[in-house]
């Protein structure tokens, strides 16, 4: 465990340099290269789901030891007015995917339908522009060490501070559902998604809340 004044000269303000040790944790915690094949797929995949992250957040803060990124939180507090060149981001991905020479189209429909469907489904539950926890990862060698509450609870008190009544995250059952409650989330809803099982199979995709006025802040 760090102490409280360790903590705030480890946080630090998300910078573009980060970028390839954020991906890193994500490909720790997910296991793209182990999910997609061949190489190029996963790079490919990995970048979509990072770089969207970031794109997707106007709060991005990041945990360093010793010069090393081991953990962030990407999140939109509020609104997010998207530049063209972010909405850009998502068409090039597709373009990038469907121009794969080494990777089967039925791969690559079988992706782009699991895409879909997942965004349909889920925007049954929850509309869109909510604020919420867009990416959230501590390294599994820096877990419970309080990491992960620090990072939370800055991006907590900006959203109080913006007037914010609650804030979701998208998790899985057999993924981090447990971490949230402990923070004071509560299960608002479950919902199919086929691009979950390529990472969590067998897992219930889920929509967790944490609401100021009923909780603790």
């Amino acid at each position: 465990m760090f102490s409280v004044k360790e903590m705030e000269e480890l946080l630090t303000t998300y910078r573009e340099e980060d970028y390839p040790q954020c991906e890193a944790l994500v490909n720790q915690a997910w296991g793209f290269d182990v999910i997609f094949y061949p190489k190029t797929l996963s790079n490919l995949a990995k970048r979509m789901y990072t770089k969207g992250s970031v794109l997707g957040s106007n709060y991005r803060m990041v945990f360093e030891i010793d010069g090393k990124l081991v953990g962030f939180i990407f999140g939109l507090c509020g609104s997010l007015k998207m530049p063209v060149k972010s909405k850009l981001f998502g068409f090039s991905f597709l373009w990038k995917l469907m121009w794969l020479t080494n990777v089967r189209s039925g791969m690559k429909k079988k992706l782009v339908n699991a895409m879909s469907v997942h965004e349909k489904n889920r925007a049954v539950l929850v509309d869109k522009g909510r604020s919420e926890i867009v990416l959230f990862i501590v390294s599994k060698e820096h877990q419970g060490k309080g990491i992960g509450t620090r990072l939370w609870a800055g991006f907590k008190e900006r959203c109080r501070e913006e007037g914010i009544d609650s804030i979701i995250v998208e998790t899985n059952t057999s993924g981090a559902s447990g971490f949230y409650e402990n923070l004071g989330f509560c299960h608002l809803g479950d919902f199919d998604s086929p691009l979950h099982e390529f990472a969590t199979k067998g897992g219930q995709p889920c929509i967790y809340e944490y609401v100021y006025s009923k909780l603790a802040q």
